[in-house]
């Protein structure tokens, strides 16, 4: 049976971009909300960069970036997209559930990247949670689950519950949280989603 590493860096080992080259619209919002706090500079991590759409965004932005994926070739992929736009990125093939790192950031973004970690996505949202500066802004997106009361790993998916989430950042300031459906450009059905953005009081 094929592994979550396996599958994703066989589709990302094709020419064209499997989510194409624009941000998604929760890496749009945060770098808005982080703006508005801090209006020049800063750094920032996206965890799960996959082939680097909103790494892109945040470099555009001025961010000195650290861009992490599970997959060498996402991570070919994110150079290559950030190459073209004339941009660069610190850029590191890395496990969630094994990387560290003393740095802290104004930005972190994990979008649509924790539910492939399986039963260890709790302990890794933790860990990016930490890693947000005072001040700073995380945003998150993830597979949810619709009843709270569901088990959270299906396969070895983990679905976070929007409450879940909202309880997990009850210290922070919150700027917006939804649970959606997403219809995927590739043929896929509708997919629940919980999205979050908050910021580090």
């Amino acid at each position: 049976m094929e592994t979550e590493l396996e599958r994703w860096s066989r589709i990302f080992s094709g020419s064209s971009f499997f989510y194409g080259s624009e941000p998604g619209s929760v890496a749009r919002r945060a770098v808005k909300y982080a703006r508005s706090l801090k209006a020049t500079g800063g750094n920032a991590l996206d965890a799960g960069c996959g082939e680097g759409q909103d790494l892109l965004l945040l470099a555009q932005s001025g961010y000195d970036c650290l861009g992490l994926d599970f997959t060498r070739e996402g991570i070919a992929k994110a150079k290559h997209l950030l190459g073209q736009n004339g941009h660069k990125s610190r850029l590191e093939v890395a496990d969630l559930t094994q990387w560290n790192t003393s740095e802290r950031f104004d930005l972190v973004l994990c979008i649509n990247a924790l539910q492939f970690v399986g039963s260890e996505a709790p302990q890794v949202l933790n860990k990016l949670k930490s890693l947000v500066a005072p001040g700073g802004v995380f945003g998150f997106s993830a597979f949810a689950r619709e009843d709270i009361d569901e088990a959270p790993l299906e396969g070895s998916l983990y679905r976070f519950h929007l409450n879940e989430l909202l309880l997990n950042f009850a210290d922070w300031q919150p700027f917006e949280a939804a649970r959606l459906w997403q219809w995927g450009g590739n043929g896929g059905g509708p997919q629940p989603f919980a999205t979050l953005v908050a910021g580090k009081i």
